[in-house]
């Protein structure tokens, strides 16, 4: 029975290894994306952006018609028909907390758009056609987790198997 015991105790560990591999791939994943947005959200572009989009905020001549106007700092407005050339920032007249802004074209960052809400990044596009969410960075203990499902992958059925045989064998010798 030890060998049964050993055995399902194995084959447990390798259950409870590959279901920490399962495990193991969104951790990292959400890792991965935490550390992305970090780099891109501590790059110099993004607190041009910043400024740009609220260091001052252009108020509308023409009235609530307009949604929607482009903003650049120190800029005069923009003629009928002209097109926009980035860097600029395209923010709500009616919430002055929200904005997109997109770079020039030729930054080292690789950042395409940030979009704001309440002053915050909300999202970041990026040139290679990815979007970064703030996202959280997984806790600690997800790690230990992961780490621990094997073991506890081998001594479950190792236990059960032992305890099942340990209770035989008391009924088994009390019968005689």
């Amino acid at each position: 029975m030890r060998r049964l015991a050993l055995l399902l105790g194995v084959v447990g560990a390798i259950l409870g290894g590959f279901s920490s591999y399962l495990e193991l791939q969104p951790v990292l994943r959400q890792r991965a994306n935490h550390k992305r947005f970090e780099q891109l959200t501590n790059s110099p572009l993004i607190q041009q952006a910043r400024t740009s989009c609220f260091g001052s905020v252009a108020q509308s001549e023409h009235g609530p018609w307009e949604d929607y106007q482009p903003q650049q700092k120190n800029l005069p407005p923009l003629p009928i028909g002209a097109k926009l050339v980035p860097p600029y920032c395209i923010g709500a007249i009616s919430d002055p907390n929200e904005g997109d802004y997109t770079p020039s074209e030729s930054n080292s960052s690789g950042i395409k758009t940030v979009h704001f809400q309440n002053r915050e990044i909300q999202s970041i596009d990026t040139q290679d056609g990815q979007t970064f969410y703030p996202t959280p960075a997984p806790a600690w203990w997800m790690f230990l987790l992961i780490a621990i499902f094997p073991v506890v992958g081998f001594f479950i059925p190792w236990g059960v198997v032992r305890s099942i045989v340990w209770v035989g064998a008391g009924f088994a010798q009390s019968g005689k």
